[in-house]
């Protein structure tokens, strides 16, 4: 398998699977338990505070799809109940043990973690803060759910760096490309962007662009794998994006 088709792949596989995870309640639940922010506070020194005690710019520049101020404020208010690099790994250990459960019962769930690994473990930094971030916590033990999923998210950081780099390439704004995506204005609304918003209707052709260019970006990523370990990790984040509990 050519390495843009896997790429192109990942985002409704293992994109959408760890996405899971940071839209659940349970989430955010859990990290209140653990003395960090409510709300986006935790989500901002949580998923975001893998880049450290930095200036808060770095932290908006990275999160991108934000809305500045938005994110400033959730930065500010993550920070005064628990430090970033203290806030990472208790994020950290909420999704893998979201991923135990998520993936409990999947067979090839050892397998999938050790192709994600070894693509993680391959991929250059450049353009991908919050992959490096993820990239370099604590990971779960190799073989089981936890790892699995755990490897997925750091793969969903991964394409994530991709495709700010892809949006800023084709000279689109945050705003704009998620106006333009299929979530549109509730998208925008849970970023934090204040309505009214600017009509995108002409930038269609553009957005298909950006993914295209995604997915170009992404594919060097697989270049470590052979043509059948591309085949089988797309099928095997397929079936984990589709994996029910305790199957």
């Amino acid at each position: 398998m050519e390495t843009t088709a896997v790429a192109r792949s990942m985002r409704g596989s293992v994109g959408m699977l760890a996405m899971d995870w940071l839209m659940d309640a349970s989430t955010l639940a859990t990290a209140a338990q653990r003395g960090m922010a409510e709300g986006i506070g935790a989500y901002a020194t949580g998923r975001l505070g893998v880049l450290g005690e930095c200036p808060i710019d770095n932290v908006v520049a990275a999160a991108y799809f934000w809305n500045p101020d938005t994110m400033r404020a959730a930065v500010a208010a993550g920070r005064a109940a628990m430090a970033p690099s203290q806030g990472a790994r208790i994020w950290g250990e909420i999704c893998a043990a979201f991923g135990a459960q998520r993936l409990a019962g999947m067979e090839d769930a050892g397998r999938l973690g050790e192709l994600l690994e070894q693509v993680v473990d391959a991929a250059a930094p450049q353009g991908a803060p919050t992959f490096v971030g993820w990239r370099d916590l604590p990971r779960p033990d190799a073989g089981g759910a936890a790892h699995a999923f755990f490897m997925a998210q750091i793969m969903r950081e991964l394409r994530f760096g991709r495709h700010c780099v892809a949006v800023q390439a084709l000279g689109m704004g945050p705003l704009e490309a998620i106006l333009s995506g299929p979530a549109g204005e509730w998208n925008a609304e849970f970023f934090g962007w204040p309505k009214p918003y600017p009509d995108v209707s002409h930038l269609g052709d553009a957005r298909d662009e950006i993914e295209s260019l995604t997915d170009k970006l992404h594919a060097p990523d697989f270049e470590c794998l052979t043509p059948e370990e591309r085949a089988e990790v797309r099928e095997l984040a397929k079936a984990a994006r589709f994996h029910q509990p305790g199957e």
